[in-house]
Formats: C-alpha cells, sequence, structure tokens
C-alpha cells in the first residue's frame, strides 16, 4: 500500500507541478550570412533575412513558439487540448517537464514594388540541415504531395464529436494565416504568410532553407518566364537545464 501512494505521487507531482525543465529554442539569421558580402541579404534586429532586387523584396522570419502562441492566444491556452496549429500551446509533456516544438516555422512577406505579377509557391522550398535531413514544407489539403496539414491532424484525431470540433478550429487557424499557393503577388501589393515544416533534430546547429522558382515574370500564357533560387541560411540554439520549482513556477 505505502508503494503504491508513493507511485501515486509521483504520477501526480508529475501532472500536476510546474515543469522542472527550461526549454528555449532560437533560430536566428546565420552568423555566416550576416557577414556575407551579398549586398543583396539584409540580416534583421530580430533574426530574419530580406533579399533584396529591385523593386522587389523577400523577408523570412523564423517564428518562435512564443510569437505563434501569441497569433492564437485562446486556442493556445487549453492543455491538452490546445487548438494552436503551430505549437502545443501551453501543454507541458509530463515525461520531458517541458513544451517541446511541434513544427519549425517560417512568417514568409513578398513586398513587390516594380514587377507585374510575381508568385511564391509554399510547396517548393525545402529545408536542408547540418545532419542531412532535407524537410518538405507543409501542404494544407490531404493532397498536399509532401507534408499536410490535414493528414497530420487527422492522423490524431480522436472520434469523439469534441475531437472533430477541434480538428475544424485547428484548421481553420492554418487556413487563415499559412501562405497559401498560387497567391500573385502583383505591382504596389504585399503579401505573408506561414511556411512550415517538420521540427528540426535538436543536434542541428545549422540549416538551410532554400526557395526554389520564385516567379519574377510570366509570358502571355500565364507560364513562368523568370524564376530565382533564394537561400536563406540560419543557425538553431537549444537551451535546456533543470530549474528550481519557484524558477519554474515564475516561467
Amino acid at each position: 500500500m505505502r508503494l503504491a501512494i508513493c507511485l501515486l505521487s509521483l504520477l501526480y507531482g508529475c501532472v500536476f507541478t510546474p515543469p522542472q525543465i527550461l526549454y528555449q529554442s532560437d533560430l536566428t539569421a546565420s552568423s555566416q550570412q550576416a557577414k556575407s558580402e551579398e549586398e543583396r541579404y539584409v540580416v534583421e534586429d530580430g533574426g530574419g533575412i530580406t533579399y533584396r532586387l529591385e523593386g522587389l523584396r523577400i523577408k523570412v522570419e523564423p517564428m518562435s513558439d512564443e510569437a505563434l502562441n501569441g497569433l492564437f492566444p485562446e486556442d493556445s491556452a487549453k492543455g491538452r487540448f490546445s487548438t494552436n496549429p503551430y505549437t502545443y500551446g501551453d501543454w507541458v509533456d509530463p515525461v520531458l517537464g517541458y513544451t517541446p516544438k511541434r513544427f519549425t516555422v517560417f512568417r514568409v512577406s513578398v513586398i513587390n514594388d516594380i514587377y507585374a505579377k510575381v508568385l511564391f509557391d509554399p510547396l517548393k522550398p525545402l529545408l536542408y540541415t547540418d545532419r542531412g535531413d532535407v524537410l518538405h514544407s507543409y501542404g494544407i489539403p490531404s493532397f498536399s504531395p509532401h507534408q499536410s496539414f490535414e493528414r497530420y491532424y487527422r492522423a490524431i484525431r480522436g472520434q469523439s464529436g469534441n475531437e472533430f470540433y477541434r480538428f475544424d478550429l485547428r484548421m481553420g487557424n492554418v487556413r487563415s494565416s499559412a501562405f497559401l499557393q498560387d497567391q500573385m503577388v502583383f505591382k504596389g501589393e504585399s503579401y505573408s504568410g506561414l511556411l512550415t515544416f517538420d521540427p528540426m533534430d535538436e543536434e542541428v546547429k545549422q540549416a538551410r532553407l532554400v526557395i526554389e522558382d520564385f516567379v519574377l515574370k510570366f509570358d502571355a500564357s500565364d507560364q513562368p518566364l523568370e524564376t530565382i533560387d533564394i537561400i536563406f541560411e540560419f543557425d538553431q540554439q537549444i537551451e535546456k537545464r533543470k530549474v528550481s520549482q519557484a524558477e519554474a513556477g515564475a516561467q
């Protein structure tokens, strides 16, 4: 009986006590790209990178879980029932003692000043890591060629009405925030949205985001006439350390 009580105490302690691990994952513009002599790249103070052509800017900003939770505050404050599609919200993994990353997310912004129209296909980018990983971006519908939010959330959806409701909330949030396909950006306009990949391994130190076939010009039948590939370099830093209950409770 005493052993059972001790085991129950440990179990409930894991569930209800504050996390004992401080975990922070930061993705910022690579120090190498910051020193690059390539004048087309501008490293922003917040860790993002802007690629500049005359009359066109493509800005890529890594999104922290804190920033992503700020986009959907109500959806991120429901524990394990959080419906933020990009994070686990405020849920803490009782085994790990912290909230793990669900995805690697970037905000991509296209500002077009002089081109008739340009096009970024959010299904074409690839994320390469220094561990040899090659990650494909997420599309929204189930028929997306590589990764799919719909397939991802269907796979973990239960059969209750509440589960279907949470699935619909997540998918609605994705559709309202992701960088959508076939989104032409016309002269004098700008457009931004989120670009999502699987989470990178914690051992990854450097990552390269390659945007392939960004369309600058079209022919008379709207077929791509001129395209470019753009490379963005990032560094990843992971901080993970044990903290006291008082410090953890203040997080």
